[in-house]
């Protein structure tokens, strides 16, 4: 009973083909890893919660914080992409304990994938966005 990696549930996310995620969850229930990955999705349903409202909060705040008007409004508008990225965040969820409940079907594994990138496109232009915003407040603040 090996535990299951953190990087595992991102593989079986990116499966994006069938075949692929059909390994993925043999080799789960060789190594007796199925239940735990189902229950680490589980888990994720919270998670989604703290990460979008946390980058949600840090990009308007950062956004305010710089003291420019663009950098304030692409805050907020960050907020509902956030939220987007919520929702692809359930969807792909859902998709993939339906992979992993029952059998797996090209369409549900190319859900997951779909949703994933889209999720983590969002999650990654945040994370840009607070960067620009904690580079800006910096040169503004030291004078440059």
């Amino acid at each position: 009973m090996q535990p299951l990696a953190s990087g595992e549930i991102v593989r079986f996310e990116l499966a994006k083909d069938l075949s692929v995620a059909d390994r993925i969850i043999q080799e789960w229930i060789t190594y007796a890893k199925l239940n735990r990955a189902i229950v680490s999705i589980y888990l994720d349903f919270l998670f989604i919660l703290l990460y979008t409202s946390g980058l949600a909060v840090t990009c308007v705040f950062l956004g305010r914080l710089t003291g420019h008007e663009i950098l304030m409004r692409a805050g907020k508008f960050f907020t509902y992409l956030l939220i987007i990225a919520g929702i692809c965040d359930v969807i792909e969820n859902i998709a993939m304990l339906k992979s992993l409940q029952g059998t797996a079907t090209r369409w549900s594994v190319l859900l997951a994938y779909d949703m994933a990138t889209t999720k983590f496109s969002i999650v990654i232009l945040s994370i840009l966005f607070i960067a620009i915003c904690l580079v800006f407040r910096l040169l503004r603040r030291f004078g440059a």
